[in-house]
């Protein structure tokens, strides 16, 4: 194929070639007619024109110059005779290039017996009578010799086009196979793709090529069943986890009441006989059913979270008078500890965009969480730090500290701290497990860096512009 279209390209190249160059030239035998006295008084002098075609011949030495007689027949020519290999040449192409009929036109060459050239030819006139012809041959014996001599390059260029040709459809056509080869792979990864950043949600509907291998079918046919099982899996995860959620809250809701009644008839007691026997197990009981209680409010409220439906208000927040009135709610439990409480810096002009409400929980949290790892002696600190538009706020504690090993799960609801003071209970994590879905709310991270037996700060940084 390559050779076919290379072979084309040439005849083409070449044509044009020729039909610039007789263009070129067209005139040529009309201008020799004009500059010669006795041609255009229509006498042919074999020894007044011989020296005058040789000299033409001398300033164009690709030219040969011929004149004949209207059938043809050479009279006048600049060339040895034993070169002339015909004596007649046919004239019908010089009366359809005297016509001007459309280029190229080949005429006999007198000097080979079988081949035509390129020609430009004038008819010769005299009283008014065509009497013959000039007939000029372009491209001569001479320009013959130097293109064979330079033939060799042109077929080494010929040749290079042709490899050039035959490379260039040969990487096309191994392009074109690459590409059918890539294009069902490419279009399986597409589907992956779209299948993962759906939250395996979104099936494909593609079908495989035709022409791709059976492998490929395969792997595709199979995708598509692995798909469909993740994300019938998911659907199911996704429902039970919604009913775990739903039963949690409802229990949690049903709990709260019996609770309530349960704390008031505890609280009633105390009140009524202070200093009876077996107080000090009904002041046990009331801890607990307090501490039952804030875990039933704290599941209510992480089940609230959960189910995506919480709303935020966010407003400018002074965040420092805040976290004061936070602290303040702690003061009587740290004065009992012995446990130090401050506010750093005391600047009612720090601000941070935020829902009030929902930063004084996180706030709050944060310091009963530091409060219950903290030891007579120790301190708990809110810094302010504002940078760059934002404000860093960080809760310090000096207290016992968080183990390496636990520090990736403590906003885990379902992890139980071990860090323990005092023999007391391990945590269940829910307050810190709050924390950070309150703070994903307001698209905020919270940090935390711990040492232990030195303590633990947790950070997390608020916008202080409402465009941020």
């Amino acid at each position: 194929m390559a050779t076919g279209l290379f072979v084309i390209y040439c005849a083409i190249t070449d044509t044009n070639s020729a039909r610039v160059e007789q263009t070129l030239h067209k005139n040529l035998a009309q201008q020799i007619i004009h500059y010669s006295d006795d041609l255009q008084q229509g006498e042919i002098s074999r020894s007044a024109l011989k020296p005058a075609f040789h000299s033409l011949m001398l300033l164009g030495p690709s030219y040969e110059i011929y004149i004949t007689d209207n059938r043809g027949q050479l009279l006048v020519y600049a060339a040895e005779p034993n070169k002339i290999k015909r004596n007649i040449i046919d004239v019908k192409p010089l009366e359809r290039f005297i016509k001007g009929a459309n280029y190229p036109l080949y005429a006999d060459n007198p000097r080979s017996p079988d081949k035509q050239k390129l020609f430009s030819s004038a008819p010769i006139f005299k009283n008014s009578q065509q009497i013959g012809y000039v007939f000029v041959i372009l491209g001569g014996d001479k320009y013959d010799s130097i293109v064979k001599n330079l033939a060799f390059d042109s077929d080494m260029y010929k040749i290079l086009a042709a490899l050039i040709i035959f490379f260039a459809l040969a990487f096309a056509l191994l392009v074109f196979i690459f590409a059918r080869l890539v294009r069902p792979i490419s279009q399986l990864d597409k589907d992956m793709t779209s299948f993962v950043n759906s939250d395996f949600t979104t099936l494909s509907n593609s079908t495989p090529d035709q022409y791709a291998a059976n492998e490929i079918i395969n792997l595709h046919n199979n995708f598509g069943s692995l798909e469909s099982k993740i994300n019938k899996q998911l659907t199911q995860i996704k429902s039970t986890e919604q009913l775990r959620r739903e039963m949690l809250s409802h229990i949690s809701h049903d709990l709260k009441t019996p609770l309530a009644s349960l704390k008031g008839y505890l609280e009633t007691w105390l009140l009524q006989y202070p200093e009876a026997a077996g107080s000090d197990f009904i002041q046990v009981a009331q801890k607990n059913a307090n501490q039952l209680q804030r875990l039933v409010e704290q599941i209510i409220e992480l089940a609230q979270l959960d189910s995506n439906t919480v709303s935020l208000y966010q407003e400018p927040v002074a965040v420092a008078e805040l976290a004061q009135d936070v602290l303040s709610k702690f003061q009587l439990q740290a004065q009992q500890k012995n446990i130090t409480l401050s506010v750093e810096p005391k600047d009612p002009s720090l601000q941070a965009i935020a829902d009030i409400a929902k930063l004084e929980r996180v706030l709050t949290n944060l310091v009963d969480n530091a409060l219950r790892h903290c030891q007579s002696g120790d301190s708990i600190k809110i810094q302010l730090q504002p940078k760059d538009n934002q404000l860093i706020i960080s809760i310090t504690d000096s207290g016992v500290g968080i183990p390496k090993e636990d520090v990736d799960h403590i906003f885990d609801a379902h992890f139980r701290a071990k860090n323990t003071v005092n023999g007391q209970q391990g945590n269940s994590g829910l307050g810190l497990a709050i924390v950070a879905k309150l703070l994903s709310l307001h698209h905020a991270n919270i940090s935390v860096s711990s040492v232990l037996s030195q303590g633990t700060t947790f950070s997390f940084i608020l916008p202080t512009n409402p465009t941020l």
